[in-house]
């Protein structure tokens, strides 16, 4: 019902539909995310064999790690291109890989397989972020740069907020497994998104 409202409010406001789609996308990513990351130490140490803090440390530093070394490269690039369709294939293959990880995540059996997530999930985010920003940056209403900033921002925090706490009710009656498909599930929504502003784009 709150995520409902959300997207009904995103609709009628006057913003343009690239701008929009790409603020429900992440809206619809990051929401779903938020339901496993306060508890993700967790699951690490309950969950996993061989899942310790430490191993939660360097699975973080790992994910970071692979994410600040590819993340450049790929925007450099995309920037090659005048043509916005590499933007949004790569942020589009990004996100896919995303929801791929998060669908592994339940059949982890070690720590080492954490790590290899850890490090897909970094190399995803190294491929969507470059692309998203280039084309919301490209797309944003003139005159209303600070707005549209703020919009996103501010809706992706309703969004993960409401979903914070969710996630440690629905892990406690659901169990972990079935929240790892669920965010899955919803961030390959979050691709599907994508594909609506394929006509929309530079090309």
């Amino acid at each position: 019902m709150y995520h409902r409202g959300i997207i009904r409010s995103l609709a009628n406001l006057k913003v343009n539909i690239v701008i929009k789609i790409l603020i429900l996308s992440d809206f619809v990513i990051w929401s779903a995310a938020n339901l496993i990351a306060p508890i993700f130490a967790i699951f690490v140490v309950d969950k996993i064999p061989g899942g310790t803090i430490e191993a939660v440390g360097i699975a973080t530093m790992i994910f970071l790690v692979v994410k600040s070394i590819f993340e450049v490269p790929i925007g450099i690039w995309i920037d090659r291109s005048k043509s916005e369709k590499d933007d949004l294939y790569t942020a589009l293959f990004g996100t896919a890989l995303t929801a791929a990880v998060y669908f592994l995540y339940p059949h982890i059996q070690g720590v080492f397989h954490l790590y290899v997530l850890q490090a897909l999930l970094g190399l995803a985010s190294a491929c969507a972020y470059p692309g998203w920003y280039s084309i919301f940056t490209r797309h944003i209403d003139k005159s209303k740069e600070a707005f549209e900033w703020s919009l996103y921002d501010v809706l992706l925090g309703f969004g993960m907020a409401a979903t914070a706490a969710l996630g440690a009710f629905m892990v406690d009656a659901y169990g972990f497994d079935v929240i790892f498909y669920i965010i899955g599930t919803a961030i390959a929504i979050g691709a599907f998104l994508l594909v609506i502003i394929r006509n929309r784009i530079h090309r």
